[in-house]
């Protein structure tokens, strides 16, 4: 009896999740769907309109690639070395700092607004793409993720290591990296959607459409002749969804140990 109820249970929770995914799936699908039509006709009119006449969608797409690998790099850098601090050294008011960190990764968005429009006017940054990057590069979210993913590895590797070299840098290379790669890669690929999503700080931070991004793009929508707005959606859509497709693997293993 527990078997069969076991296998109720695993059956009910496919159908949940199997609906739950077609849910999701049909306005991906309709959008597809919708780039190839003109007037209710089968034809590729509108991306021939959106990569033929629509030149401000090339300058706002190399923005977003710019932006998403820029931060996604940075940020990916950072994380690791502030997730080994965290994980390995001794310093004061250690605990408290990690707190800090897992409380500015939960504040929303708005909150954070004001404070990196100030600070990047007193730098001079403002109207500049590095107002939009250097921010999102201190990003609490890698550090906290990698430094979680620290506490179910191997430690005594690290120890043993120590015993051999004094290089901070020689034992990331070789001890922490190799066992951090799954998770690495899963914290990239939520980096760069968050940053290939980017809406608020391209309208705060920039005035020129020329540093814009491609999200950007969308609500200017009005400003372009053509059906080219269900294209423009489908080749947004394809970065995040081509780098999914090379790694979902690691990706689930990176978040099966979160």
């Amino acid at each position: 009896m527990s078997k069969a109820k076991g296998k109720k249970q695993v059956f009910l929770l496919f159908i949940v999740v199997l609906a739950a995914a077609i849910i999701f799936l049909i306005p991906v699908a309709a959008t597809v769907v919708q780039s190839l039509q003109t007037d209710g006709v089968l034809s590729l009119a509108g991306y021939q309109e959106l990569l033929l006449n629509c030149f401000p969608f090339y300058q706002m797409f190399w923005n977003s690639v710019l932006y998403a690998a820029a931060i996604t790099v940075g940020a990916i850098l950072i994380s690791i070395l502030a997730a080994f601090a965290f994980q390995f050294a001794q310093f004061r008011a250690k605990k408290l700092l990690y707190i800090l960190y897992i409380v500015l990764m939960m504040m929303p968005l708005q909150v954070m607004v004001l404070p990196n429009y100030i600070g990047l006017r007193e730098l001079g940054l403002l109207d500049t793409r590095a107002a939009i990057i250097v921010p999102l590069v201190f990003s609490p979210l890698g550090t906290v993720v990698l430094r979680q993913y620290m506490e179910g590895n191997d430690v005594q590797v690290v120890e043993a290591a120590r015993l051999e070299t004094n290089s901070c840098l020689r034992i990331m290379w070789h001890c922490v990296l190799p066992q951090l790669r799954v998770c690495i890669y899963a914290v990239a690929l939520f980096l760069f959607a968050e940053a290939w999503n980017l809406v608020e700080q391209p309208i705060l931070y920039v005035r020129n459409d020329d540093k814009r991004n491609l999200s950007i793009f969308f609500s200017q929508m009005d400003q372009y002749e053509g059906n080219v707005l269900y294209p423009a959606a489908v080749l947004f859509m394809l970065p995040v969804f081509l780098w999914y497709l090379m790694y979902h693997r690691e990706l689930k293993e990176g978040l099966k140990y979160q």
